[in-house]
């Protein structure tokens, strides 16, 4: 049980480091998008501030997805799930949780080749970057996803078996009192 809550800190690290490169990425790319508008404004426009400005956009999405995840700040629609049991909340996260594993592990396989494809392509832009590296989030991101959905299934799981284990005590203790 050490080795897993020492995996899952580790983990937490990993998502924590995305999310700190993600918000610095998003400076990055907040003053790239200020350089462009001053060069513009000024009858010098750039050639690579667009193409970098798309580039984080598709980037910090990926990078900070596994942490909305992990602080439950994915919109959901819970208006019936929270009029049920625990156990039954419980029981449809789990469930929940492991289709957004297989729907991510899917989006990751398809990323990562994607990724294998573009190796050694570029972009037909000016700036001609390397499309394989470009892409490569997808599959990583998506990666992470997964990962972090396993984690909330193993979770939601756990609670259940501690709410059915509530309720059937809570129910044998009413039978004994009646």
């Amino acid at each position: 049980m050490k080795m897993m809550e020492r995996l899952l800190k580790v983990w937490e690290l990993i998502v924590d480091a995305f999310v700190a490169l993600a918000g610095i990425l998003l400076w990055v790319q907040m003053i790239i998008v200020n350089i462009e508008v001053i060069a513009r404004r000024s009858g010098h426009p750039t050639t690579w501030a667009m193409e970098i400005a798309s580039l984080l956009i598709l980037w910090i999405p990926f990078m900070v997805v596994a942490w909305v995840l992990r602080n439950d700040g994915h919109v959901k629609m819970d208006l019936i799930v929270d009029h049920i049991s625990p156990a039954a909340q419980a029981m449809i996260w789990f469930i929940t949780s492991l289709a957004g594993v297989v729907v991510m592990l899917i989006i990751a396989v398809a990323g990562a080749v994607t990724t294998l494809n573009w190796v050694g392509t570029k972009t037909p832009t000016m700036l001609m970057l390397p499309k394989a590296p470009t892409i490569s989030i997808i599959c990583i991101g998506s990666f992470m996803l997964a990962l972090q959905f396993l984690i909330r299934a193993m979770t939601s799981l756990k609670k259940w078996k501690i709410e059915k284990k509530r309720e059937t005590t809570a129910s044998g203790e009413i039978g004994i009192a009646s």
